[in-house]
């Protein structure tokens, strides 16, 4: 499948017009990682915004050197590493393949290159980094509230 395609059918090509993924497809690079292997780990910094193209991808908080907590699994068409592309903010979480897994990776120099010539496609990625920043906030926010309720019933059962 062309890479604009794969562009399309992710939550980052949601927002874009054919022609924008035409041209993300041309400065994108493309990353396969085997099971086990780490895309990138917590503290580091890489100005990168990946696109999960397929495959399956374990968010870890790493506690200590060896051990971890499980946070979430990202999917096909997902979007990582967004704080870092936009504004070199050190990544807080281990990201792990679960499965052989296959991501674009679009580099913040390379994009901001296309700014002045197509501002549109900037308003577009940068909705869509946005809209998923969202999405992310709503699924913390019911996790919490669940959280709370929870602890909420345990105290309230006991006393």
């Amino acid at each position: 499948m062309p890479i604009a395609q794969l562009i399309a059918n992710t939550l980052l090509g949601q927002d874009l017009t054919s022609e924008e993924c035409e041209l993300l497809a041309k400065i994108v690079t493309q990353k396969n990682l085997v099971k086990g292997e780490i895309l990138f780990d917590e503290g580091s910094t890489d100005e990168t915004l990946y696109i999960l193209i397929s495959g399956k991808l374990e968010v870890l908080k790493m506690v200590g050197s060896e051990n971890s907590i499980s946070i979430d699994t990202l999917k096909q068409g997902a979007m990582t590493g967004e704080l870092s592309f936009i504004d070199n903010v050190a990544h807080t979480m281990r990201l792990i393949s679960k499965t052989d897994t296959h991501v674009l990776m679009l580099q913040k120099s390379a994009f901001e290159a296309l700014v002045e010539q197509h501002p549109l496609l900037t308003y577009h990625v940068m909705r869509s980094i946005l809209r998923y920043s969202h999405q992310i906030q709503r699924k913390i926010n019911n996790k919490y509230l669940e959280m709370h309720r929870l602890v909420q019933n345990q105290y309230t059962a006991t006393y």
